[in-house]
Parts: structure tokens; sequence; C-alpha cells
């Protein structure tokens, strides 16, 4: 009879434990992570949505956000406070259909003028492979409800040369450049030394995966349909997690915090997840990195975005959403997100 009498108190003790999880800090240097909520599915006619792999994301105001699936092309709009799935994915006549495994969406940014940017993996075991997942778009929402893209405002551009010569010129080695692969995007706008405007596009590569890798390319006044000439922004060292290497999954520039948020998750040969780590690089350098936290050991964070930041009385404060893609076909785990609060001091 006790013995039946402990079990129920134990699995009380971890509930009240997990149920503190909102309310728990993690503090680093000047940057705390707080108001961590507890990670939610995705719903669809008021049931778990088992078909999205949560990739990039971006808000798009009204409590919503847009959000990549990165098996298929279309994009979903979702409430931010339910995760509920608003009205059919929206897509474009001119964006890229499926094709094979692409075009493998991995990377969502948005510009200050509201111009949207998404970008495919780049990544192939042949070059056939590469080119169905070698995409770059700039599109713009109709102000329209429920929201839909304007095909007027499609264009390309392109960066798989760019890419590769940016590893070249970072001494990597060609086997690891074979094995490239994007999995971040964000805006970087910002003054240069002169005083004048910047808008810079920033990729992030999850391969090669003995480093993190960010190049940068000047898009002030790029041409549509370009070729961008892309150059290393940062590069650094990521520690393992449990002994799994940890790779770049996500990343947003925040002009508020005057430095770029990166995360990295760790993925075994198994689909087993060993915790995701977010990262700080300040403008001020483009070698080192300040973990700030270390979320969700059990599932793969893919996305990452600012929806809402202020500075006030010294202090800036920055909403972050996250979006994890837990490969449900093979760890029948959903796509899951949370919000979170970062704030400098």
């Amino acid at each position: 009879m006790i013995a039946l009498c402990i079990r129920p108190i134990r699995l009380a003790a971890l509930a009240a434990l997990f149920a503190l999880g909102p309310a728990l800090a993690a503090i680093a240097g000047d940057l705390e992570l707080t108001q961590i909520t507890l990670p939610q599915p995705f719903l669809e006619d008021g049931k778990v949505n088992n078909v999205i792999e949560a990739s990039g994301v971006e808000p798009i105001g009204n409590g919503r956000f847009l959000l990549a699936h990165d098996k298929a092309p279309a994009l979903y709009v979702v409430e931010l406070e339910t995760g509920r799935i608003l009205g059919a994915p929206i897509t474009s006549s001119r964006l890229p259909v499926q094709n094979g495994a692409g075009p493998k969406w991995e990377g969502m940014a948005r510009d200050s003028d509201g111009n949207f940017y998404i970008i495919g993996a780049h990544n192939g075991k042949t070059d056939d492979e590469r080119a169905t997942k070698s995409h770059l778009y700039r599109f713009r929402l109709k102000d329209t409800d429920p929201p839909a893209i304007d095909d007027s405002s499609v264009v390309a551009f392109h960066a798989a040369k760019g890419i590769e010569q940016a590893l070249k010129s970072l001494g990597v080695e060609p086997s690891l450049i074979n094995k490239r692969k994007v999995e971040g995007l964000t805006i970087r706008e910002h003054s240069d030394a002169s005083g004048a405007k910047l808008k810079e596009l920033v990729i992030g590569l999850r391969a090669p995966t003995d480093k993190v890798r960010l190049l940068k390319a000047d898009i002030t006044n790029v041409s549509p349909d370009s070729e961008l000439e892309l150059k290393p922004l940062a590069v650094f060292q990521a520690e393992p997690r449990e002994g799994v290497v940890s790779e770049l999954t996500a990343m947003e520039y925040c002009p508020a915090l005057e430095g770029t948020l990166v995360m990295t998750a760790s993925e075994d040969d198994d689909n087993a997840f060993h915790g995701n780590t977010l990262w700080f690089v300040p403008d001020s350098s483009n070698d080192r990195a300040e973990k700030i936290a270390v979320l969700s050991p059990a599932m793969k964070a893919e996305g990452l975005t600012v929806v809402s930041a202020e500075k006030k009385d010294g202090t800036t404060s920055a909403r972050l959403l996250i979006t994890y893609d837990n490969d449900f076909h093979a760890t029948h785990i959903p796509s899951r997100f949370q919000t979170a609060v970062l704030i400098k001091h």
C-alpha cells in the first residue's frame, strides 16, 4: 500500500517541477532569458498537426506569424497565442513547386520595409539534387484577410555560387564544402563607418559542421535575379551537447540588442535530440559568441525570430519565438513552438 502511494506523490512532484518551467530564467553575463513558455503544438481543426516540420518563421502582425514547412513549398499562417493554423497554406505561382525534396525551405527573414525572404537548404549529394533546393526569394504579403502573397512582388536572388566562394575564402576543405547546407537566414540593417545605411542578407550554414558560419551579402541596392556576393560575417565554435556536435539551425539579427541571435541544435544519427543552445554574436565581434541558454533537450529548434523589442530605462527586452521541427516521420514527436523574453541589462 505504501509503495502504491509513493508513485502518485512522485508524479505530482514531477508535474509541479515541470509547471515551474515558464518561470525559470537563464542568465549569461548581461543577458537574461526569462518568461520561457512551455512548448505547444500547432493545431489544425482542433487537432495536433503531425505533418508540418516547422523551420523558418516570421511575425506578420495582429498576433500571427508566417511558418515554413521544410517538406512542402506553401507557407502557413499561425495564431501566436494558440498555435492555431489559420486557413489554407499560402503560396505564389512565382515561387517554386515541389520538386523531389526541394525547395526545402530552411530559413525566413523580414526587413524593415515589410519584405519577406525565404531560402532553401542548398544541399544535396549531387548537383541535380542541390539545384532543387538552391532557392532564395523576396516577396510581400497583400493587405488582405486572410493574408496572401503578392505575386507581383516575388523576385529571385542566387546564393549558391556565393556560398561556395565564401567557404573557399575561409580555407574550408573541398570535401567539407561539398557538404554545405543552409539553415539560417536574417536581415541585418545598420550603418557603416561613414553613416551610410546598409541592408545585408545573412545566411547561416548548418554544414560544414566543424564550426558555425554566418555569411553576409550587401543587398542595399541589389537587382532582382542577381548572384549575391557573400563574405564571412562571423565564425565560432559551438560546444557539443552530450558528445553530439552542435549545428546552426536558426538565427535572427536584432538591432535593439546590437547583435545576432544564433540557435544550434544537437541531433545524433538515430534522430535523438540532445538540446538546443541559444547564442549571441555581438556586432563588435566576428569570432566570439556568448552562450545564453540551453532549451528543450528533447526537441530540435529550427526557427527563431524576434516578435517585438524595446529599450526602456537602460534595459533592452526582446520577445523571441522559437519553432521546433521534431521530424515526426521518424520520432513521432509533432512540431512545437514556444516564446521567451531576452533581456539585456
